[in-house]
């Protein structure tokens, strides 16, 4: 066998074992990347929430026996004592295997209203009426928020996120007495209802229940301490 021969045949072999070699660890890599080009990058959360304080505070209204009540207790009988679902809706899309960015709406309200103690006035027909009194209040909040995921390769992930943004707080007051609720239409009660900044910090989990849906949950800093819901990716 010359030389010539000899090299082909030796740069043959060396040719097939290199392909044997290659090709499946190019297979493999292009198998990782279909799967990580056809994970989902966007993912949809609703949740409710939690232990808010102001909730907290108006829910107390229920157990307190209000006749009871010294005189600095603004009502003589509780009439309304409502709290409106707590909720939250939440997009984010993934940035890489650890960051995601997104946006966070969130909503709760409450109404209080009741008879108003030792104060009483005439009504149109002359009769001595007992001044009433309701209170409600809504705020929304629209926060951009940024995350960050210590695990995103397990089943349950943790991660934290930062959001900040702009909060609508609208204040409304109703009275039986007419010229009552001319006097509160005064600029410091407007003053109540101008959008405030908006600011959220979190410590989440969250994890799969089948294709594309899964939990989370999260406390910390937020309209409510604890919030939770269902989530959907794409």
């Amino acid at each position: 066998m010359t030389n010539y021969q000899y090299g082909y045949k030796l740069m043959t072999c060396l040719l097939l074992v290199s392909l044997f070699l290659v090709a499946p660890t190019q297979a493999q890599s292009d198998s990782m990347n279909s799967a990580a080009s056809s994970e989902p990058k966007n993912n949809i959360m609703v949740g409710v929430g939690g232990m808010n304080l102001l909730y907290m505070v108006v829910n107390r209204l229920d157990n307190i026996d209000a006749s009871n009540q010294n005189d600095s207790f603004p009502f003589s009988e509780i009439t309304t004592n409502e709290t409106s679902p707590l909720f939250y809706f939440k997009y984010e899309n993934k940035l890489g295997r650890r960051h995601t960015l997104g946006v966070n709406v969130a909503s709760s309200g409450f109404t209080v209203g009741g008879l108003i103690r030792d104060s009483f006035f005439f009504n149109d027909l002359g009769v001595q009426t007992q001044l009433s009194l309701k209170l409600k209040y809504r705020s929304n909040s629209i926060n951009f928020r940024y995350n960050f995921l210590f695990n995103p390769d397990d089943l349950m992930q943790v991660y934290w996120g930062l959001g900040i943004g702009f909060r609508s707080n609208v204040v409304s007051i109703q009275s039986n007495n007419r010229l009552f609720t001319k006097q509160l239409l005064i600029p410091g009660l407007d003053l109540l209802s101008v959008p405030t900044i908006g600011f959220e910090s979190t410590l989440g989990f969250r994890g799969s229940i089948a294709d594309h849906w899964g939990w989370y949950a999260e406390m910390g800093m937020a309209k409510s301490i604890f919030q939770g819901g269902i989530s959907y990716s794409f």
